[in-house]
């Protein structure tokens, strides 16, 4: 179901509502670049400051402008399980092939609370099922044993973890090999060595240059060495002036350079990219422009 380079969507906003023609664009653009699976209401669409009816809405003009080519997936984990199950069957009902749903956040809760969260979402809803470890975020991870358990629940497909442990990486992806999908978080994510690489990966950068993004992850695939050293590259400065603001601060900023119609306006409490850092994401921008052919979102 899942494989290739998959987009956090930015959210665009116009006088602070949705704007719902620029993101129709945005993801017929993408599609134009190839790839393979769309996210809404994720970090990288500021979904904690959507409301429920802005988050289906969401969904249902992705899928209309996908019609179906590739999957949308819809970020609807919180950290209330009731109010999880609701969010992902208003999900389901919006047309979503999947849901992406994070580890709770702030009530930080045990092991075995995970596991009952994600189980009672897994049995309350018919839609498959992708698991979210961002400890970073969420300050509670997901250890190896409870995602075995939870791989043996059949809704329960694929993994994104975005913990930067490498012994836990390991860990995760022999677990994984048994019972999960996993998707690598973004394109720069390293492969470890004797172990099936990942299916897929959720790139943040592939909504300014997924033409690259793309081109990455396949030569990636096919242990294109000497490709993927010169494509990284390249990505990696984006990524690193990108990170010079909080998600999606500078990528909502990079692709209003790449289309003036869509509004860099971040919502509250997110503030607009600091002139230090918007000068970097353009520097980064005329670097591939010059570099790669292609390489950008298109116009």
């Amino acid at each position: 179901m899942l494989s290739g380079t998959l987009v956090p969507l930015v959210t665009p906003f116009l006088a602070g509502m949705i704007d719902e023609d620029a993101f129709a664009h945005h993801v017929e653009m993408l599609l134009a670049a190839g790839v393979s699976g769309l996210v809404t209401g994720a970090i990288a669409g500021e979904g904690p400051t959507l409301t429920p009816r802005e988050k289906e809405r969401l969904i249902r003009v992705a899928v209309e402008a996908t019609g179906r080519r590739v999957p949308v997936i819809a970020a609807t984990g919180t950290n209330a399980t009731e109010a999880t199950i609701l969010a992902t069957r208003a999900a389901r009902d919006a047309g979503a092939s999947a849901a992406l749903l994070v580890t709770p956040y702030y009530n930080k809760p045990s092991q075995e609370g995970l596991y009952r969260h994600f189980k009672a979402v897994a049995e309350a809803v018919d839609l498959p099922l992708i698991l979210h470890n961002a400890p970073q975020r969420t300050q509670v991870t997901l250890a190896p044993e409870t995602l075995d358990r939870l791989g043996q629940l059949p809704s329960i497909f694929a993994l994104l973890d975005e913990s930067d442990d490498l012994c836990r990486q390991r860990a995760v992806a022999e677990v994984c090999a048994e019972r999960l999908w996993r998707i690598a978080p973004g394109s720069l994510a390293a492969f470890l060595p004797g172990l099936r690489p990942p299916r897929a990966c959720l790139s943040l950068a592939a909504n300014i240059a997924p033409h690259l993004c793309v081109r990455l992850w396949e030569h990636r695939l096919a242990g294109r060495g000497k490709g993927v050293a010169a494509l990284a590259a390249a990505l990696d400065t984006l990524q690193h002036a990108l990170d010079l603001e909080p998600e999606p601060v500078g990528a909502k900023y990079a692709i209003s350079l790449l289309t003036p119609t869509f509004s860099p306006a971040p919502r509250l409490p997110l503030t607009a990219a600091t002139p230090a850092a918007a000068s970097a994401i353009r520097v980064a921008l005329a670097a591939l422009a010059g570099t790669h052919e292609r390489a950008l979102h298109p116009v």
